[in-house]
Protein backbone atom coordinates (compact mmCIF):
# COMPACT_ATOMS: atom_id res chain seq x y z
CA UNK A 1 0.00 0.00 0.00
CA UNK A 2 1.33 3.41 -1.00
CA UNK A 3 1.59 5.82 1.95
CA UNK A 4 2.89 9.29 2.70
CA UNK A 5 5.25 10.12 5.57
CA UNK A 6 3.81 13.64 5.73
CA UNK A 7 0.12 13.15 6.48
CA UNK A 8 -0.35 16.77 7.50
CA UNK A 9 1.80 18.25 4.77
CA UNK A 10 0.53 20.36 1.88
CA UNK A 11 -0.51 19.17 -1.54
CA UNK A 12 2.00 20.63 -3.98
CA UNK A 13 0.76 21.13 -7.54
CA UNK A 14 3.41 21.84 -10.16
CA UNK A 15 2.38 23.48 -13.43
CA UNK A 16 4.91 24.55 -16.02
CA UNK A 17 5.89 28.19 -15.89
CA UNK A 18 3.02 30.34 -17.17
CA UNK A 19 3.77 32.41 -20.27
CA UNK A 20 0.48 32.77 -22.05
CA UNK A 21 -2.53 30.77 -20.89
CA UNK A 22 -3.79 30.80 -17.33
CA UNK A 23 -3.45 27.20 -15.95
CA UNK A 24 -7.13 26.41 -15.45
CA UNK A 25 -6.59 22.70 -14.84
CA UNK A 26 -4.38 23.35 -11.82
CA UNK A 27 -6.57 26.24 -10.68
CA UNK A 28 -9.70 24.07 -10.58
CA UNK A 29 -7.81 21.35 -8.69
CA UNK A 30 -6.42 23.84 -6.19
CA UNK A 31 -9.77 25.55 -5.70
CA UNK A 32 -11.56 22.26 -5.13
CA UNK A 33 -8.97 20.99 -2.63
CA UNK A 34 -8.96 24.28 -0.73
CA UNK A 35 -12.77 24.16 -0.53
CA UNK A 36 -12.40 20.68 0.98
CA UNK A 37 -10.05 21.99 3.64
CA UNK A 38 -6.67 21.06 2.16
CA UNK A 39 -3.54 23.17 2.18
CA UNK A 40 -2.37 23.69 -1.41
CA UNK A 41 0.92 25.12 -2.66
CA UNK A 42 1.58 26.03 -6.30
CA UNK A 43 5.18 25.74 -7.47
CA UNK A 44 6.07 26.57 -11.06
CA UNK A 45 8.29 24.06 -12.82
CA UNK A 46 11.56 25.64 -14.05
CA UNK A 47 11.95 26.00 -17.78
CA UNK A 48 15.54 24.73 -17.71
CA UNK A 49 16.45 21.24 -16.56
CA UNK A 50 19.64 22.70 -15.08
CA UNK A 51 17.42 24.30 -12.42
CA UNK A 52 15.63 21.04 -11.55
CA UNK A 53 18.00 19.93 -8.76
CA UNK A 54 17.49 23.12 -6.74
CA UNK A 55 13.74 22.90 -7.42
CA UNK A 56 13.62 19.32 -6.10
CA UNK A 57 15.40 20.41 -2.91
CA UNK A 58 12.71 23.04 -2.42
CA UNK A 59 9.97 20.41 -2.76
CA UNK A 60 11.63 18.01 -0.30
CA UNK A 61 12.03 20.78 2.31
CA UNK A 62 8.28 21.51 2.22
CA UNK A 63 7.45 17.93 3.31
CA UNK A 64 4.38 17.52 1.10
CA UNK A 65 1.70 14.91 1.60
CA UNK A 66 1.48 14.55 -2.16
CA UNK A 67 2.99 16.13 -5.28
CA UNK A 68 0.96 16.45 -8.46
CA UNK A 69 1.94 17.01 -12.08
CA UNK A 70 -0.30 17.26 -15.07
CA UNK A 71 -0.72 18.77 -18.51
CA UNK A 72 -0.25 17.63 -22.10
CA UNK A 73 1.83 14.82 -23.60
CA UNK A 74 5.17 16.61 -24.20
CA UNK A 75 5.52 17.17 -20.47
CA UNK A 76 6.09 13.47 -19.84
CA UNK A 77 9.77 14.17 -20.52
CA UNK A 78 10.50 16.81 -17.83
CA UNK A 79 8.13 15.15 -15.35
CA UNK A 80 10.00 11.85 -15.69
CA UNK A 81 13.25 13.71 -15.02
CA UNK A 82 11.84 15.50 -11.96
CA UNK A 83 10.40 12.32 -10.45
CA UNK A 84 13.77 10.63 -10.96
CA UNK A 85 15.50 13.46 -9.09
CA UNK A 86 12.89 13.30 -6.31
CA UNK A 87 13.60 9.58 -5.95
CA UNK A 88 17.34 10.22 -5.69
CA UNK A 89 16.63 12.86 -3.04
CA UNK A 90 14.83 10.20 -0.99
CA UNK A 91 11.22 11.32 -1.36
CA UNK A 92 8.85 9.88 1.26
CA UNK A 93 5.61 11.00 -0.37
CA UNK A 94 3.75 9.80 -3.45
CA UNK A 95 3.53 11.51 -6.84
CA UNK A 96 0.35 11.72 -8.91
CA UNK A 97 0.07 12.70 -12.57
CA UNK A 98 -2.99 13.59 -14.62
CA UNK A 99 -4.34 15.40 -17.64
CA UNK A 100 -4.22 14.63 -21.34
CA UNK A 101 -0.92 12.84 -21.00
CA UNK A 102 -2.45 10.25 -18.67
CA UNK A 103 -6.10 9.52 -19.49
CA UNK A 104 -5.50 8.01 -22.98
CA UNK A 105 -2.49 5.93 -21.87
CA UNK A 106 -2.65 5.60 -18.06
CA UNK A 107 -0.52 2.48 -17.59
CA UNK A 108 2.20 3.73 -19.90
CA UNK A 109 2.21 7.24 -18.38
CA UNK A 110 2.80 6.08 -14.79
CA UNK A 111 5.38 3.49 -15.82
CA UNK A 112 7.45 5.82 -18.03
CA UNK A 113 7.45 8.66 -15.48
CA UNK A 114 7.72 6.56 -12.34
CA UNK A 115 4.64 8.17 -10.80
CA UNK A 116 2.74 6.31 -8.06
CA UNK A 117 -0.73 7.34 -9.21
CA UNK A 118 -2.36 8.47 -12.42
CA UNK A 119 -5.75 10.20 -12.54
CA UNK A 120 -8.02 8.99 -15.32
CA UNK A 121 -10.48 11.65 -16.45
CA UNK A 122 -11.37 14.74 -14.43
CA UNK A 123 -9.23 15.20 -11.37
CA UNK A 124 -11.05 17.33 -8.80
CA UNK A 125 -13.11 14.71 -6.97
CA UNK A 126 -10.60 11.91 -7.56
CA UNK A 127 -7.64 13.90 -6.25
CA UNK A 128 -9.56 15.03 -3.17
CA UNK A 129 -10.46 11.42 -2.32
CA UNK A 130 -6.86 10.32 -2.89
CA UNK A 131 -5.52 13.01 -0.54
CA UNK A 132 -8.08 12.06 2.10
CA UNK A 133 -7.03 8.40 1.83
CA UNK A 134 -3.37 9.34 2.29
CA UNK A 135 -4.21 11.50 5.32
CA UNK A 136 -6.02 8.56 6.93
CA UNK A 137 -3.56 5.82 5.91
CA UNK A 138 -6.25 4.14 3.83
CA UNK A 139 -5.68 2.00 0.76
CA UNK A 140 -5.90 4.13 -2.42
CA UNK A 141 -7.53 1.21 -4.22
CA UNK A 142 -10.81 2.39 -2.71
CA UNK A 143 -10.58 5.60 -4.74
CA UNK A 144 -12.24 5.26 -8.13
CA UNK A 145 -10.57 6.82 -11.17
CA UNK A 146 -6.94 5.88 -10.49
CA UNK A 147 -4.21 3.84 -12.09
CA UNK A 148 -1.83 2.71 -9.34
CA UNK A 149 1.83 1.87 -9.84
CA UNK A 150 3.22 -0.22 -6.98
CA UNK A 151 6.78 -1.17 -7.81
CA UNK A 152 5.88 -1.66 -11.47
CA UNK A 153 2.69 -3.60 -10.71
CA UNK A 154 -0.20 -1.75 -12.33
CA UNK A 155 -3.80 -1.79 -11.15
CA UNK A 156 -6.93 0.18 -12.01
CA UNK A 157 -9.60 1.23 -9.54
CA UNK A 158 -12.50 1.68 -11.97
CA UNK A 159 -14.46 4.64 -13.34
CA UNK A 160 -14.04 7.87 -11.41
CA UNK A 161 -16.62 10.50 -10.59
CA UNK A 162 -17.73 12.79 -13.39
CA UNK A 163 -18.61 16.44 -12.79
CA UNK A 164 -21.91 16.94 -14.59
CA UNK A 165 -22.79 20.39 -13.28
CA UNK A 166 -20.02 22.90 -13.98
CA UNK A 167 -21.56 25.37 -11.53
CA UNK A 168 -20.53 23.02 -8.72
CA UNK A 169 -16.88 23.79 -9.32
CA UNK A 170 -15.40 26.37 -6.93
CA UNK A 171 -14.34 29.85 -7.90
CA UNK A 172 -10.96 30.06 -9.57
CA UNK A 173 -8.27 30.95 -6.97
CA UNK A 174 -6.46 33.47 -9.18
CA UNK A 175 -4.43 34.69 -6.20
CA UNK A 176 -2.54 31.39 -6.01
CA UNK A 177 -0.96 32.20 -9.35
CA UNK A 178 1.13 35.40 -9.25
CA UNK A 179 -0.42 37.94 -11.58
CA UNK A 180 2.95 38.74 -13.16
CA UNK A 181 2.85 35.16 -14.51
CA UNK A 182 -0.47 35.39 -16.37
CA UNK A 183 -1.95 38.90 -16.39
CA UNK A 184 0.29 40.68 -18.91
CA UNK A 185 -0.41 38.44 -21.88
CA UNK A 186 0.43 41.12 -24.43
CA UNK A 187 4.09 41.05 -23.52
CA UNK A 188 4.34 37.45 -24.70
CA UNK A 189 3.68 38.70 -28.24
CA UNK A 190 6.27 41.44 -28.43
CA UNK A 191 8.26 40.90 -31.61
CA UNK A 192 5.45 39.06 -33.38
CA UNK A 193 3.93 41.11 -36.19
CA UNK A 194 0.31 41.05 -35.14
CA UNK A 195 -2.07 43.72 -33.82
CA UNK A 196 -4.21 41.37 -31.75
CA UNK A 197 -2.45 41.65 -28.41
CA UNK A 198 -0.93 44.83 -27.01
CA UNK A 199 1.83 45.42 -24.57
CA UNK A 200 -0.37 47.03 -21.96
CA UNK A 201 -3.07 44.33 -22.09
CA UNK A 202 -4.01 43.01 -18.67
CA UNK A 203 -6.06 39.93 -19.33
CA UNK A 204 -8.42 37.94 -17.12
CA UNK A 205 -8.86 34.43 -18.53
CA UNK A 206 -12.33 32.91 -18.07
CA UNK A 207 -13.40 29.32 -18.56
CA UNK A 208 -16.80 28.37 -19.96
CA UNK A 209 -17.03 24.59 -20.10
CA UNK A 210 -15.44 21.22 -20.70
CA UNK A 211 -15.50 18.66 -23.44
CA UNK A 212 -16.43 19.12 -27.07
CA UNK A 213 -19.35 18.04 -29.27
CA UNK A 214 -17.12 17.69 -32.32
CA UNK A 215 -14.78 14.92 -33.36
CA UNK A 216 -11.79 16.32 -35.24
CA UNK A 217 -9.29 13.54 -35.91
CA UNK A 218 -6.30 15.35 -34.37
CA UNK A 219 -7.99 16.38 -31.13
CA UNK A 220 -8.42 14.51 -27.89
CA UNK A 221 -11.53 14.84 -25.72
CA UNK A 222 -12.51 12.32 -23.11
CA UNK A 223 -16.00 13.67 -22.46
CA UNK A 224 -19.06 15.25 -24.01
CA UNK A 225 -19.52 18.98 -23.53
CA UNK A 226 -20.79 20.59 -20.38
CA UNK A 227 -21.47 24.30 -20.43
CA UNK A 228 -21.23 26.87 -17.70
CA UNK A 229 -24.05 29.34 -18.00
CA UNK A 230 -23.00 32.81 -19.07
CA UNK A 231 -24.30 34.20 -15.76
CA UNK A 232 -22.18 31.67 -13.86
CA UNK A 233 -19.12 32.54 -15.95
CA UNK A 234 -19.49 36.24 -15.16
CA UNK A 235 -19.96 35.85 -11.42
CA UNK A 236 -17.22 37.93 -9.80
CA UNK A 237 -15.74 39.09 -13.14
CA UNK A 238 -16.40 42.77 -12.40
CA UNK A 239 -14.51 42.47 -9.12
CA UNK A 240 -11.62 40.71 -10.88
CA UNK A 241 -11.40 43.49 -13.47
CA UNK A 242 -11.21 46.08 -10.70
CA UNK A 243 -8.76 44.09 -8.60
CA UNK A 244 -6.26 43.52 -11.42
CA UNK A 245 -7.03 46.73 -13.34
CA UNK A 246 -7.75 44.51 -16.36
CA UNK A 247 -8.72 45.82 -19.80
CA UNK A 248 -9.27 42.48 -21.54
CA UNK A 249 -11.16 39.22 -21.04
CA UNK A 250 -10.00 36.00 -22.65
CA UNK A 251 -12.58 33.21 -22.95
CA UNK A 252 -10.32 30.21 -22.89
CA UNK A 253 -12.45 27.43 -24.38
CA UNK A 254 -14.40 26.62 -27.53
CA UNK A 255 -17.82 26.51 -25.89
CA UNK A 256 -18.48 30.14 -25.05
CA UNK A 257 -20.01 30.71 -28.52
CA UNK A 258 -21.44 27.22 -28.94
CA UNK A 259 -24.78 28.68 -30.03
CA UNK A 260 -26.07 32.08 -31.23
CA UNK A 261 -28.07 32.24 -28.00
CA UNK A 262 -24.89 32.07 -25.92
CA UNK A 263 -23.35 34.79 -28.09
CA UNK A 264 -26.35 37.01 -27.34
CA UNK A 265 -26.11 36.24 -23.62
CA UNK A 266 -22.38 37.00 -23.72
CA UNK A 267 -22.81 40.48 -25.17
CA UNK A 268 -25.58 41.21 -22.67
CA UNK A 269 -23.32 40.15 -19.79
CA UNK A 270 -20.47 42.31 -21.13
CA UNK A 271 -22.76 45.36 -21.24
CA UNK A 272 -23.99 44.68 -17.71
CA UNK A 273 -20.43 44.94 -16.41
CA UNK A 274 -20.76 48.68 -16.88
CA UNK A 275 -17.07 48.91 -17.69
CA UNK A 276 -15.16 49.45 -20.90
CA UNK A 277 -13.56 46.10 -21.62
CA UNK A 278 -12.32 44.22 -24.68
CA UNK A 279 -12.41 40.47 -25.10
CA UNK A 280 -11.22 37.49 -27.12
CA UNK A 281 -13.26 34.40 -28.00
CA UNK A 282 -12.65 31.06 -29.68
CA UNK A 283 -15.08 29.86 -32.29
CA UNK A 284 -15.64 27.55 -35.27
CA UNK A 285 -16.39 28.66 -38.81
CA UNK A 286 -19.69 26.76 -38.89
CA UNK A 287 -20.78 28.50 -35.69
CA UNK A 288 -19.56 31.85 -37.04
CA UNK A 289 -21.73 31.16 -40.08
CA UNK A 290 -24.76 31.00 -37.77
CA UNK A 291 -24.02 34.35 -36.12
CA UNK A 292 -25.90 37.17 -37.82
CA UNK A 293 -24.19 40.33 -39.06
CA UNK A 294 -26.11 42.18 -36.35
CA UNK A 295 -24.68 39.89 -33.69
CA UNK A 296 -21.11 40.36 -34.96
CA UNK A 297 -21.65 44.14 -34.91
CA UNK A 298 -22.97 43.87 -31.36
CA UNK A 299 -19.91 41.85 -30.35
CA UNK A 300 -17.63 44.46 -31.85
CA UNK A 301 -19.53 47.27 -30.09
CA UNK A 302 -19.23 45.49 -26.74
CA UNK A 303 -15.46 45.15 -27.17
CA UNK A 304 -14.77 41.91 -29.06
CA UNK A 305 -11.26 42.30 -30.42
CA UNK A 306 -10.20 38.76 -31.40
CA UNK A 307 -11.80 35.64 -32.88
CA UNK A 308 -9.66 32.53 -32.55
CA UNK A 309 -10.49 30.00 -35.30
CA UNK A 310 -9.08 26.76 -36.65
CA UNK A 311 -8.84 26.67 -40.44
CA UNK A 312 -6.60 23.56 -40.43
CA UNK A 313 -6.57 23.22 -44.24
CA UNK A 314 -7.51 24.99 -47.46
CA UNK A 315 -8.27 21.63 -49.07
CA UNK A 316 -11.87 20.48 -48.80
CA UNK A 317 -10.70 16.89 -49.09
CA UNK A 318 -8.52 17.28 -45.99
CA UNK A 319 -11.23 19.16 -44.08
CA UNK A 320 -13.55 16.21 -44.70
CA UNK A 321 -10.90 13.72 -43.56
CA UNK A 322 -10.41 15.74 -40.36
CA UNK A 323 -14.20 15.69 -39.91
CA UNK A 324 -14.03 19.45 -39.45
CA UNK A 325 -17.61 19.86 -40.74
CA UNK A 326 -16.83 23.14 -42.46
CA UNK A 327 -16.23 24.19 -46.05
CA UNK A 328 -13.58 26.37 -47.62
CA UNK A 329 -16.41 28.68 -48.66
CA UNK A 330 -17.39 29.11 -45.01
CA UNK A 331 -13.79 29.91 -44.12
CA UNK A 332 -13.43 32.62 -46.78
CA UNK A 333 -16.88 34.06 -46.00
CA UNK A 334 -16.18 34.06 -42.26
CA UNK A 335 -12.83 35.82 -42.64
CA UNK A 336 -14.45 38.51 -44.82
CA UNK A 337 -17.28 39.05 -42.34
CA UNK A 338 -14.84 39.52 -39.46
CA UNK A 339 -12.84 42.02 -41.49
CA UNK A 340 -15.98 43.95 -42.42
CA UNK A 341 -17.03 44.32 -38.80
CA UNK A 342 -13.51 45.09 -37.52
CA UNK A 343 -12.79 41.96 -35.46
CA UNK A 344 -9.28 40.52 -35.76
CA UNK A 345 -9.04 36.82 -36.72
CA UNK A 346 -6.33 34.60 -35.26
CA UNK A 347 -6.27 31.34 -37.21
CA UNK A 348 -4.31 28.12 -37.56
CA UNK A 349 -3.33 25.77 -40.38
CA UNK A 350 -1.88 22.27 -40.10
CA UNK A 351 0.57 20.59 -42.43
CA UNK A 352 0.95 16.81 -42.66
CA UNK A 353 -2.62 15.64 -42.10
CA UNK A 354 -3.62 12.08 -42.88
CA UNK A 355 -3.12 11.39 -46.64
CA UNK A 356 -2.29 15.07 -47.28
CA UNK A 357 -0.43 15.76 -50.54
CA UNK A 358 1.68 18.61 -51.86
CA UNK A 359 -1.39 19.76 -53.79
CA UNK A 360 -3.45 19.88 -50.60
CA UNK A 361 -0.87 22.06 -48.85
CA UNK A 362 -0.78 24.35 -51.89
CA UNK A 363 -4.53 24.81 -51.51
CA UNK A 364 -3.92 25.90 -47.92
CA UNK A 365 -1.37 28.43 -49.17
CA UNK A 366 -3.80 29.70 -51.80
CA UNK A 367 -6.61 30.10 -49.26
CA UNK A 368 -4.29 31.90 -46.88
CA UNK A 369 -3.19 34.35 -49.56
CA UNK A 370 -6.79 34.98 -50.58
CA UNK A 371 -7.80 35.86 -47.03
CA UNK A 372 -4.72 38.01 -46.46
CA UNK A 373 -5.51 40.00 -49.59
CA UNK A 374 -8.78 40.94 -47.94
CA UNK A 375 -7.45 41.34 -44.42
CA UNK A 376 -3.75 42.07 -43.96
CA UNK A 377 -4.18 41.94 -40.18
CA UNK A 378 -5.26 38.30 -40.05
CA UNK A 379 -2.78 36.39 -37.88
CA UNK A 380 -1.80 32.86 -38.94
CA UNK A 381 -0.09 30.11 -36.96
CA UNK A 382 1.21 26.90 -38.55
CA UNK A 383 1.82 23.46 -37.05
CA UNK A 384 2.87 20.04 -38.23
CA UNK A 385 0.24 17.40 -37.48
CA UNK A 386 1.12 15.14 -34.55
CA UNK A 387 -1.08 12.08 -33.75
CA UNK A 388 -1.17 12.37 -29.97
CA UNK A 389 -2.50 9.46 -27.88
CA UNK A 390 -6.28 9.35 -27.60
CA UNK A 391 -6.88 10.91 -31.01
CA UNK A 392 -8.27 9.22 -34.13
CA UNK A 393 -4.96 9.87 -35.85
CA UNK A 394 -3.11 7.95 -33.14
CA UNK A 395 -5.42 4.99 -33.70
CA UNK A 396 -4.68 5.13 -37.43
CA UNK A 397 -0.94 5.24 -36.78
CA UNK A 398 -1.20 2.14 -34.58
CA UNK A 399 -3.48 0.32 -37.04
CA UNK A 400 -1.15 0.98 -39.95
CA UNK A 401 1.86 0.07 -37.80
CA UNK A 402 3.47 3.45 -38.38
CA UNK A 403 4.05 3.31 -34.63
CA UNK A 404 4.34 0.00 -32.77
CA UNK A 405 3.05 1.06 -29.37
CA UNK A 406 3.05 3.89 -26.83
CA UNK A 407 6.75 3.49 -26.11
CA UNK A 408 7.58 3.73 -29.80
CA UNK A 409 5.68 7.02 -30.07
CA UNK A 410 7.28 8.29 -26.89
CA UNK A 411 10.73 7.66 -28.38
CA UNK A 412 9.84 9.24 -31.71
CA UNK A 413 8.35 12.35 -30.19
CA UNK A 414 11.03 14.99 -29.78
CA UNK A 415 10.20 17.09 -26.74
CA UNK A 416 12.54 19.84 -27.83
CA UNK A 417 10.71 20.32 -31.09
CA UNK A 418 7.28 19.64 -29.64
CA UNK A 419 4.37 20.23 -31.96
CA UNK A 420 6.45 22.03 -34.57
CA UNK A 421 8.55 18.95 -35.16
CA UNK A 422 7.68 15.88 -37.22
CA UNK A 423 7.46 12.76 -35.08
CA UNK A 424 5.00 10.56 -37.00
CA UNK A 425 4.12 11.10 -40.66
CA UNK A 426 0.60 10.08 -41.73
CA UNK A 427 0.56 12.16 -44.90
CA UNK A 428 1.14 11.09 -48.50
CA UNK A 429 4.32 13.19 -48.48
CA UNK A 430 7.81 12.19 -47.48
CA UNK A 431 9.20 13.47 -44.17
CA UNK A 432 11.36 15.92 -46.09
CA UNK A 433 8.36 17.18 -48.07
CA UNK A 434 6.25 17.71 -44.91
CA UNK A 435 8.99 19.77 -43.28
CA UNK A 436 9.65 21.67 -46.53
CA UNK A 437 5.95 22.51 -47.01
CA UNK A 438 5.66 23.64 -43.40
CA UNK A 439 8.60 25.97 -43.97
CA UNK A 440 7.15 27.10 -47.28
CA UNK A 441 3.72 28.09 -45.96
CA UNK A 442 5.35 30.00 -43.11
CA UNK A 443 7.77 31.82 -45.39
CA UNK A 444 5.06 32.66 -47.94
CA UNK A 445 2.92 34.02 -45.13
CA UNK A 446 5.69 36.14 -43.60
CA UNK A 447 6.80 37.51 -46.96
CA UNK A 448 3.27 38.44 -48.02
CA UNK A 449 2.51 39.82 -44.55
CA UNK A 450 5.52 42.15 -44.69
CA UNK A 451 4.48 43.34 -48.14
CA UNK A 452 0.93 44.06 -47.01
CA UNK A 453 1.65 45.78 -43.70
CA UNK A 454 4.42 47.88 -45.21
CA UNK A 455 8.02 48.77 -44.38
CA UNK A 456 7.06 51.30 -41.70
CA UNK A 457 5.20 48.71 -39.61
CA UNK A 458 8.00 46.18 -40.06
CA UNK A 459 10.53 48.79 -38.88
CA UNK A 460 8.38 49.63 -35.84
CA UNK A 461 8.10 45.92 -34.92
CA UNK A 462 11.88 45.38 -35.28
CA UNK A 463 12.75 48.42 -33.15
CA UNK A 464 10.05 47.54 -30.62
CA UNK A 465 11.43 44.04 -30.17
CA UNK A 466 15.03 45.28 -29.94
CA UNK A 467 14.06 47.75 -27.20
CA UNK A 468 12.19 44.97 -25.38
CA UNK A 469 15.19 42.61 -25.50
CA UNK A 470 17.59 45.29 -24.24
CA UNK A 471 15.13 46.25 -21.49
CA UNK A 472 14.86 42.64 -20.28
CA UNK A 473 18.63 42.10 -20.30
CA UNK A 474 19.32 45.23 -18.27
CA UNK A 475 16.46 44.39 -15.90
CA UNK A 476 17.69 40.83 -15.34
CA UNK A 477 21.37 41.64 -14.94
CA UNK A 478 21.18 44.97 -13.12
CA UNK A 479 17.92 46.70 -12.22
CA UNK A 480 16.03 43.78 -10.65
CA UNK A 481 19.08 42.94 -8.53
CA UNK A 482 19.03 46.30 -6.78
CA UNK A 483 18.10 46.24 -3.07
CA UNK A 484 14.45 46.52 -2.05
CA UNK A 485 14.90 49.88 -0.35
CA UNK A 486 14.96 53.52 -1.31
CA UNK A 487 16.22 55.02 -3.55
CA UNK A 488 16.67 51.73 -5.42
CA UNK A 489 12.96 50.88 -5.32
CA UNK A 490 12.26 54.23 -6.98
CA UNK A 491 14.90 53.56 -9.64
CA UNK A 492 13.28 50.18 -10.38
CA UNK A 493 9.84 51.74 -10.64
CA UNK A 494 11.02 54.51 -12.98
CA UNK A 495 12.91 52.03 -15.17
CA UNK A 496 9.98 49.62 -15.63
CA UNK A 497 7.31 52.29 -16.01
CA UNK A 498 9.40 54.21 -18.56
CA UNK A 499 9.75 51.11 -20.69
CA UNK A 500 6.03 50.39 -20.41
CA UNK A 501 5.29 53.92 -21.62
CA UNK A 502 7.65 53.48 -24.60
CA UNK A 503 6.03 50.16 -25.57
CA UNK A 504 2.59 51.77 -25.28
CA UNK A 505 3.65 54.42 -27.79
CA UNK A 506 5.02 51.72 -30.11
CA UNK A 507 1.64 50.00 -29.92
CA UNK A 508 -0.27 53.17 -30.75
CA UNK A 509 1.99 53.86 -33.72
CA UNK A 510 1.78 50.36 -35.23
CA UNK A 511 -1.99 50.16 -34.74
CA UNK A 512 -2.35 53.53 -36.45
CA UNK A 513 -0.20 52.38 -39.37
CA UNK A 514 -2.19 49.14 -39.60
CA UNK A 515 -5.50 51.04 -39.46
CA UNK A 516 -6.69 49.00 -36.49
CA UNK A 517 -9.33 50.69 -34.37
Amino acid sequence: MIKTANKNGPVILIPKDVSFIFPFGYAYLAGYLIKKGEKVVILFRPNKSSDFKKFVEQIIEMKPALVGFGTIYPDLYPIKELIGLLNKAGRNFPVVIGGQMVTPTPEFAVKITGADFGVIGEGEIILDKLVKALHQDKDAHQVKGLVINENGMISFTGQGDFIKDMSKLPKIPYDLFPSNKWLNIGRYYVGKAQPHWRYNDKVIAIHGGRGCPFNCNFCYHHSMPRYRSINDMFEGVKELIEKYNANMLYFADDLVLATPTRAKELTRAIRQLGKKIEYSVSCRFDILDRLSDEMLCEMKKTGCRIFGLGIESGSQRILDIIDKRITTEQIIKGMRRLKDVGILPSVSIMVGQYTETLEDVQKSIDLMLETLAYDKNAFYAFTITTPFPGTQLYGIALEKKIIKDHLDFYKKFDSEKGIIGLSVNLSAMSNEEVIAMHKKIKSVYLKRKRELIGKKVVAVEVIRYFVYRVYNKIAKKLVDRLPEKQPFKLIKKIYHESHNAVQFLFDKLRLYLLDVK
